[in-house]
């Protein structure tokens, strides 16, 4: 797999750094999963906490700070190319027309995308939508450190709890699980909002 492989080889190339090789390659993957193509750094993320022979507190720590910051540079490193280069008229505004289309159509639509994925290139959505970037900013650090987090606590109390090279593979699996909930999640909204009829977006959209 040509995502898999691009991956491995970026770990490979800072292996021998020890820990501070492993966040230079979790932060590379994290950054081009915001600004260039999808990376699974959840996936990433299991395989660099159970290879550490004794991850600490503080080890987990500057992880999540690491993938946090990471994954907002992505984000705001194509933002910034979008709004340097341009994007046509008609995909900005098919852009701006799908985001209204959601219940939720302003900044806070960030949150949200972080755990059921509703826009792709949240960057791009950005900067065609002409979000605050301030605002935009601030939802993107929050998310991503909760999720983060959140990931970083489940790994260590499966590393802790269960014996053996168990870990890793129920960590994967819990992974592949939440991706795919949130994907069904985000797949049976859209169909739902299709069916909604017109007049009935229109008057939410007024109400907000």
């Amino acid at each position: 797999m040509i995502l898999t492989d691009i991956g491995q080889t970026i770990f490979d190339l800072f292996r021998g750094l020890g820990d501070l090789g492993m966040f230079i390659a979790i932060a590379i993957v994290i950054w081009l999963d915001g600004a260039v193509f999808p990376t699974i750094p959840e996936a990433w993320l299991v395989f660099i906490w159970n290879a550490h022979p004794d991850p600490s507190f503080n080890f987990g720590l500057v992880l999540v700070l690491v993938c946090t910051l990471a994954s907002v540079a992505g984000t705001l490193s194509l933002y910034t190319a979008v709004r340097v280069i341009g994007l046509p008229k008609r995909i900005r505004k098919a852009m701006s027309g799908y985001t209204k289309w959601l219940i939720v159509n302003d900044e806070r639509l960030l949150v949200l995308n972080r755990f059921a994925p509703l826009i792709p290139y949240t960057g791009a959505f950005i900067a065609a939508n002409e979000w605050d970037i301030r605002k935009a900013s601030i939802y993107l650090v929050g998310s991503a450190a909760l999720k983060f987090s959140a990931w970083v606590t489940v790994f260590a109390i499966l590393r802790e709890n269960v014996v053996g090279e168990l870990s890793p593979w129920i960590s994967l699996g819990l992974v592949a699980i939440v991706i795919g909930a949130s994907t069904t999640v985000s797949i049976a909204y859209r169909r739902k909002r299709r069916k909604t009829p017109v007049e009935d977006i229109g008057g939410r959209a007024d109400v907000q």
